[in-house]
């Protein structure tokens, strides 16, 4: 069922946390700093603006009514999903104009056509003739069109036809031309998750550089064509928290990750460490001298795995704590141990509260029912994100 989990079994979703003391939450409990998150959606628009660019936030990270509203500044307007699940509670939560950024399935293209019905503007993504075909042999009702976004894969190797593909230009004048009463070409889309893999800022650059410029030079191809192209967009945290000044000859930027922030993201140089917004509180429940660790109540059921072979904090840095390293999780259990093996056990009692800062936000969201958005160390929201796909 679509809509946010209902934690109320064990109390965490309840209204009665709000005023709580971080240090009285149930653990383990995901923690976002209020004034972090305004700060860090405040810095992303400012950066659009300052580059004449719309800012379309992607919600996959937080799946939250209340982060969308934040990002797209009271608009509700112009985000993009990665789920249908999400396109509905997004829809149902006064959100339009919103982009399904993923290749539409066959199989779910009926409630592709609800929302579209249902929308102003509600938007696929296409790579493909087949794709073109499906949505002409299933026109929308009411003289609406399906309103379509090519995806153009520049170098990320995912989804998308890549720009130099002879096809690419066939499938472009398909989607404009080929049946204009039902189905319309809204623009390009690119997304530079190659980003990811870099080691440094300049590096970063480099690649919205280049994708920029593939996309230009394919919507330059288009006009020269006669192939009406009105939008352009590419995105990823990473490229967007260092934009480069060509990204100016874009329409708009999709990221999605920097409402949060996290580890990855400092590592990679998108931020500073204090604009990381996401923490996840954990206890100690025991001490093993005889090995050196601490035992905590966050296995990966509350974290993810994501980030273990990524270097030497794994999956999450300790805040405070740069000599502890989260050395083992199993599902709801976490391993602490002394990078020089000399742990005081004294200074962390069972009962008391580590905050962890994960490597990946996104999937240590998708891990937790609510978030408690805190602000003077009292929780001040109760974010519920939804679920499913």
């Amino acid at each position: 069922m679509d809509g946010a989990v209902d934690g109320a079994m064990d109390g965490r979703t309840d209204s009665s946390w709000l005023g709580a003391r971080l240090e009285q939450l149930p653990t383990p409990a995901l923690t976002l700093d209020q004034a972090t998150l305004r700060g860090n959606a405040e810095r992303m628009r400012e950066r659009c603006r300052a580059l004449g660019l719309r800012l379309r936030p992607h919600v996959k990270t937080h799946k939250t009514l209340e982060g969308a509203e934040l990002a797209t500044g009271g608009t509700r307007r112009g985000i993009v999903v990665s789920t249908l699940a999400e396109a509905r509670f997004f829809a149902a939560g006064g959100f339009d104009d919103i982009l399904y950024a993923f290749p539409v399935p066959a199989w779910r293209l009926a409630e592709c056509s609800a929302l579209a019905q249902r929308l102003q503007a509600f938007q696929l993504l296409l790579d493909s003739p087949q794709g073109l075909e499906m949505l002409l042999q299933n026109p929308l009702p009411g003289g609406k069109r399906w309103l379509v976004w090519l995806k153009l894969d520049c170098g990320n190797g995912r989804a998308g036809i890549r720009p130099t593909d002879p096809e690419a230009l066939a499938l472009a004048r398909a989607i404009a031309e080929g049946s204009p009463e039902l189905v319309t070409l809204v623009g390009v889309y690119a997304h530079c998750g190659n980003t990811y893999g870099c080691r440094d800022i300049a590096a970063i650059q480099a690649i919205a550089r280049a994708t920029t410029a593939a996309v230009m030079g394919f919507v330059t191809a288009l006009r020269q064509a006669g192939i009406p192209c009105p939008q352009a967009t590419i995105g990823s945290t990473p490229s967007c928290s260092h934009p480069v000044p060509e990204m100016s000859q874009l329409t708009e930027v999709h990221p999605g990750n920097y409402l949060f922030y996290d580890l990855q993201q400092t590592q990679l140089g998108s931020c500073r460490p204090e604009e990381v917004a996401i923490r996840v509180l954990t206890r100690v429940i025991g001490h093993y001298p005889h090995r050196g660790q601490l035992l905590v109540d966050c296995g990966w059921a509350a974290l993810s795995l994501h980030g273990r072979d990524q270097g030497p904090p794994g999956c999450a840095a300790i805040e405070g704590h740069p000599r502890l390293r989260l050395v083992g999780l199993t599902q709801e259990h976490g391993q602490v141990a002394a990078v020089d093996g000399e742990l005081d056990f004294e200074q962390f009692p069972v009962g008391s509260t580590l905050a962890l800062i994960p490597y990946h936000a996104c999937a240590t969201a998708a891990m937790h029912p609510v978030y408690f958005v805190h602000a003077a160390g009292k929780v001040v929201e109760l974010w519920r994100p939804v679920r499913g796909w």
